[in-house]
């Protein structure tokens, strides 16, 4: 009977010690993009697989091999694209994260962006509902700051600007994730919090897809339709349906740093025998931050 008891309260004190994260939360779509053969594969248990449009695969990526796209301005767009699923659609949390080498300096680029239904037609221009929700790179040396959120929520549209201020040098790698809690949207760069905003409500759902490096906001032959490109690297694309915890964030950011998988974090994945990935989050009830 002690060792029961004993078990029991080591068992309580790990909860209250471990550090606060997400209850439940899922893995929406986890391209890792190091399989030359199966590049488009999301390695969550949803299966968003995704199709290259344009662009190269390149084994000199972060971890492993990664999406080389430099298109835009008198190119093609070079970008990624996910057909839409329900499961793509947050309600009032979401986490996105990924690393990123810019090739050069250029304009506003769109790094994940869940598109939203927009007309844009002659003189005709709606832009209220352009993303559902989206990490995105502001324009250079303006006040928008560099990296920043950009969603449409219920109370309206939900940014954070000014975004993170750093100016990235070209070909340096920058782990980059927004997370939205249902009141307040947070941008970090490289482990630390560097930018944060208001969040105006749950999100407004979309039945567009979902665009990796690129989005569908201004169609290429009209003016300021080249700027959304990214120009650069990508790699470890990651969407979860929760407000990731800054321990979390910092974890995150350090695999990346030791060239290590997301799958290297325990209190996210599991390994299934299929090979796919599933969330154990529900295995601890943690506390509320």
């Amino acid at each position: 009977m002690f060792r029961v008891i004993l078990l029991f309260l080591i068992g309580i004190s790990l909860i209250y010690l471990l550090p606060p994260m997400a209850v439940d939360a899922k893995v929406l779509g986890y391209w890792t993009f190091d399989d030359q053969k199966k590049l488009g594969q999301d390695l969550s248990h949803f299966r968003n697989d995704g199709e290259l449009k344009a662009g190269a695969w390149t084994r000199q990526g972060k971890v492993g091999g990664a999406l080389n796209l430099t298109g835009g301005g008198d190119q093609a767009p070079h970008y990624f694209e996910v057909p839409h699923d329900n499961s793509l659609n947050v309600k009032d949390q979401v986490t996105l994260m990924c690393w990123i080498s810019f090739s050069g300096p250029a304009e506003e680029q769109s790094l994940i962006y869940k598109n939203g239904p927009f007309i844009l037609e002659g003189d005709k221009k709606d832009r209220a509902f352009w993303s559902s929700y989206g990490l995105v790179k502001w324009r250079d040396r303006c006040a928008c700051g560099t990296f920043g959120f950009d969603a449409n929520t219920e109370g309206g549209r939900s940014a954070v600007l000014p975004g993170d201020p750093l100016i990235p040098e070209p070909n340096d790698w920058h782990h980059v994730a927004a997370v939205a809690d249902g009141t307040e949207i947070k941008i970090y760069r490289d482990g630390k919090e560097r930018a944060k905003g208001a969040q105006r409500g749950p999100f407004r759902n979309s039945e567009q897809v979902l665009t990796i490096g690129y989005d569908h906001r201004v169609p290429v032959d009209r003016v300021g339709g080249a700027r959304r490109h990214l120009r650069g690297t990508i790699d470890e694309v990651m969407i979860l349906d929760q407000a990731l915890t800054p321990d979390q964030i910092q974890e995150a950011f350090n695999l990346g740093e030791k060239g290590k998988s997301l799958t290297d974090m325990p209190q996210i994945f599991s390994v299934e025998t299929e090979g796919k990935l599933a969330t154990q989050w529900g295995a601890l009830k943690a506390r509320r931050q």
